[in-house]
């Protein structure tokens, strides 16, 4: 099952001085069990693409379907789509309200009307999923928590919903290296050992390059490009000419083939940059052995 993106635009203000086309003609397909990672510049139309997946926002024009099913058709159930395809927004910590982590957690599965046994059991997977302890943290008050373990509760809200599809604007944004990578290392977790379809919308080039199975780079509302991370970051001066960078490593795998070190320059990681170099290095030094 997957999630179709069909001739999608959007437009804001509609017929006022301001108006705005957020989105023209989105085609795409999400597959169940993939890891994509959304990249653009700020105003390219990231946001508001993701909000149209679970209905948040509907197409001025095209249709999204989930697992076969048109959102935008009368008498579909936002709630039953919602429950499938979970939104955790930027600062996602600004939305805790309750008194309790268990309490805030209990928010989403409650307007389920699941039984209250149900629900301390999604709520308890769900912190353990986000690796926190649910006997420790249930009756702290989640504004007590460090800004990683706030993130992580939040992140957990959406997960007692159990969707299918999970998608995290900006996750790191704000936070600390200890706080960034205890995020990462979790959203990692649910996607490899879960296989929760993640979407992954990022600034950091590195991230999305190390996490991604797809890349989709947005610019002025379109979609400029699509493929695997090595093929994107293959294309450094056209993601320069839309605000955009390639990761850390390809620059510098980059930087050493043009001073005429012979190595790889669609590598994207730190061990297979490692890797590659000593390669090379090992090679030359027996050539001129």
């Amino acid at each position: 099952m997957s999630i179709v993106i069909k001739n999608l635009y959007h437009t804001y203000q509609v017929d006022t001085p301001y108006e705005t086309h957020a989105l023209k003609n989105i085609n795409l397909e999400i597959n169940e069990g993939e890891f994509i990672g959304l990249i653009g510049h700020t105003g390219s139309g990231k946001s508001t693409l993701v909000q149209h997946l679970n209905g948040l926002l509907k197409p001025s024009k095209g249709e999204i379907l989930v697992d076969g099913v048109n959102i935008g058709q009368k008498g579909i159930k936002l709630k039953e789509i919602r429950k499938k395809v979970g939104l955790v927004f930027q600062y996602p910590e600004h939305q805790l309200f309750e008194e309790t982590v268990l309490k805030d957690v209990s928010f989403g599965p409650l307007n389920l009307e699941l039984p209250e046994g149900e629900v301390q059991k999604r709520v308890k997977k769900a912190l353990e999923m986000v690796n926190l302890n649910y006997d420790e943290v249930k009756d702290q008050s989640p504004f007590n928590l460090s800004g990683g373990q706030k993130r992580r509760v939040a992140i957990a809200g959406v997960l007692a919903m159990e969707p299918k599809y999970l998608i995290l604007d900006e996750p790191t944004a704000g936070l600390d290296p200890r706080g960034r990578d205890e995020i990462l290392k979790q959203i990692k977790y649910l996607h490899d050992k879960l296989k929760i379809t993640i979407i992954l919308v990022s600034h950091s080039m590195d991230d999305v390059a190390r996490l991604a199975d797809r890349l989709m780079v947005m610019h002025r509302g379109e979609l400029e490009l699509e493929g695997t991370p090595r093929e994107v970051f293959q294309a450094p001066e056209k993601l320069r000419t839309i605000g955009l960078d390639v990761p850390t490593v390809s620059v510098l795998l980059q930087k050493l083939r043009a001073k005429g070190l012979p190595v790889r320059t669609d590598l994207l990681t730190m061990a297979e940059a490692k890797d590659e170099i000593v390669k090379v290095l090992k090679k030359g030094s027996e050539i001129h052995a």
